[in-house]
């Protein structure tokens, strides 16, 4: 389902999040002189000290406007002769930014740069003292470019500059100005606009496989399309920061009919689950919202506390059976399903008795319920979100869905060898029974039944925070909220009881799997129908890799 409200409504309220799409903000470079006046502070949300002052060092480590940041991007004369006021400085909640200051272990004694962000509008500030042979490490690069901000400033020396610049070209996608020192004259004062687009908020989970498909495919089309006229910032909600910011939109909109994702601009908002037509009903909220971005906005104050009360009354209309259902329809993934079908038809043909079957399947379930419970207790979030992580999930997928591929295939072999011999065979999937049984001595030599539940247990952790449903968007991101933030003991209850009834359609499958598999009835079905069953044995997998190729390359 998917929906489109435009209004002029709420206007006043929403500026809180968005950006006064016609209006710049200033910030104000100075340095080699006094300090700026208070009087001339107005508009200025950023002052960036290039350091040279003539102030003395008490004065200078004092020195804070009201209502502004401050970012010091000292000289190296000023490194000499005040890195102890600097580092203190930098401890009092000043932003200190060197980009090739590394101590005697090769660490940056300041950080790499710095970043100043208004309205989800960003500037990276880089400041290089040396002679351009150190250029910024790679984790600072990737970090930069997946910030996106709207210009970088990169601060020099004549003689460093050059080859600073020939590195510069790895951030060709964004706006770079360069300032000189050797040009910075006597009480140096420069005022610089940073230009701001409106913005659209797109608010997903990266745990949904439904957010990533719209966020990384879908709609980047429509947003490219646009990208010179409209600023979009993703929020994982899974973080409570941007959970609050959703819960204040919505409400803001009065949102009937929350989803997994939501777009909202000043203009109004989209709810969608869709991929099919999404980017019509988007561009129509984008064009709104450039068109509506001409008048302008009065900001006001957000109230944290009035939006955990929101929260907090969400959690109060919650019932136990409302969060059971939501539990088991979050509960159906395919690919936690195509896992331990995985597992228990391999364990099957390697031999391994229905007591180990058994326990691997009921040791993994345990381990998804365990490790999702930890998830909604706010553990491993961080982890999610790394690039490394991504790739990794990718990876795993990749290879469950080739041996699966590999299963369907070997299936597929058994049922033509059946239609050609007319000769009953056993459950191989097509491998010869002196080799099962040879793979059959080395895993069992390989693997003890403590490393066989260890590997249920690691399979059930990884796959458990790889994937997530998405069904559940105002349920369990609102139990989540409580939990953390505060000692809610129903809070706490309703996450187990969520998740108690998430792994119900889990072990529904396990067991349908198991029992199945001894079912005296579907054994002497197997053996009348054998061609029918090898080859309905094969489809399953086919369908089973397809969903996990799906979420690897996703």
């Amino acid at each position: 389902m998917k929906r489109i409200y435009l209004s002029v409504l709420y206007v006043f309220a929403l500026t809180l999040v968005f950006s006064s799409s016609l209006l710049a903000y200033d910030i104000q470079f100075f340095g080699n002189g006094v300090l700026p006046a208070p009087e001339d502070e107005a508009n200025i949300k950023a002052y960036i000290d290039l350091g040279q002052t003539q102030a003395g060092a008490e004065d200078w480590e004092k020195w804070q406007p009201e209502s502004s940041t401050v970012i010091i991007l000292p000289s190296n004369e000023d490194i000499q002769n005040h890195q102890d006021i600097l580092i203190k400085m930098e401890e009092n909640g000043k932003l200190v930014a060197v980009s090739d200051l590394l101590d005697d272990s090769q660490y940056p004694v300041f950080p790499p740069y710095s970043i100043f962000t208004e309205n989800y509008h960003s500037v990276v500030f880089l400041n290089f003292v040396g002679d351009g042979s150190i250029f910024l490490d790679e984790e600072s690069i990737q970090a930069i470019q997946k910030l996106t901000p709207e210009k970088i400033f990169v601060i020099g020396t004549e003689k460093n500059l050059p080859p600073i610049q020939e590195k510069l070209v790895i951030f060709e996608s964004i706006p770079v100005e360069v300032i000189e020192r050797e040009k910075i004259t006597a009480n140096y004062s420069q005022v610089v606009s940073v230009p701001e687009n409106p913005v659209i908020l797109f608010f997903y989970s990266s745990r949904c496989p439904t957010c990533r498909k719209l966020k990384n495919e879908t709609t980047p089309p429509i947003f490219e399309k646009y990208q010179d006229q409209i600023k979009v910032v993703y929020l994982d909600y899974i973080f409570s920061e941007n959970y609050e910011k959703l819960v204040f939109l919505e409400e803001q909109w009065q949102v009937e009919n929350t989803t997994s994702v939501e777009l909202f601009s000043e203009a109004g908002y989209v709810t969608t689950e869709e991929n099919e037509n999404v980017n019509l009903t988007i561009e129509e909220l984008i064009q709104k919202t450039i068109s509506h971005s001409e008048t302008d906005k009065k900001k006001v104050t957000s109230n944290a506390g009035a939006i955990e009360d929101i929260i907090f009354q969400r959690f109060k209309g919650f019932t136990p059976w409302v969060v059971a259902g939501a539990g088991v329809l979050d509960g159906l993934n395919p690919c936690a399903f195509a896992t331990i079908i995985f597992m228990v038809n391999l364990l099957m043909v390697l031999g391994h008795n229905r007591r180990k079957i058994l326990e691997i399947g009921i040791t993994y379930s345990i381990t998804v319920f365990i490790t999702y419970l930890l998830l909604g207790l706010g553990l491993f979030h961080v982890w999610q979100t790394l690039a490394a992580y991504q790739v990794f999930s990718r990876v795993v997928y990749g290879i469950m869905a080739s041996v699966l591929l590999v299963f369907a295939i070997l299936s597929i072999k058994d049922a033509i060898q059946y239609k050609k011999d007319k000769k009953e065979t056993e459950f191989s999937l097509g491998l010869p029974k002196g080799f099962r049984v040879k793979i059959n001595q080395y895993l069992k030599k390989s693997f003890s039944e403590k490393k066989l539940i260890f590997a249920a247990i690691l399979s059930g952790f990884v796959i458990s925070l790889l994937e997530a449903g998405c069904t559940g968007q105002i349920y369990l991101p609102t139990i989540m909220y409580i939990a953390r933030q505060s000692t809610s003991m129903r809070a706490f209850l309703y996450l187990i009881l969520y998740n108690a009834f998430f792994i119900v359609p889990l072990l529904v499958v396990f067991f349908g799997v198991y029992y199945g598999s001894q079912s005296k009835a579907l054994v002497n079905f197997g053996r009348k129908n054998i061609l029918f069953s090898k080859l309905a044995l094969g489809s399953l997998f086919i369908v089973l890799s397809v969903l996990l190729w799906q979420s690897a390359l996703s």
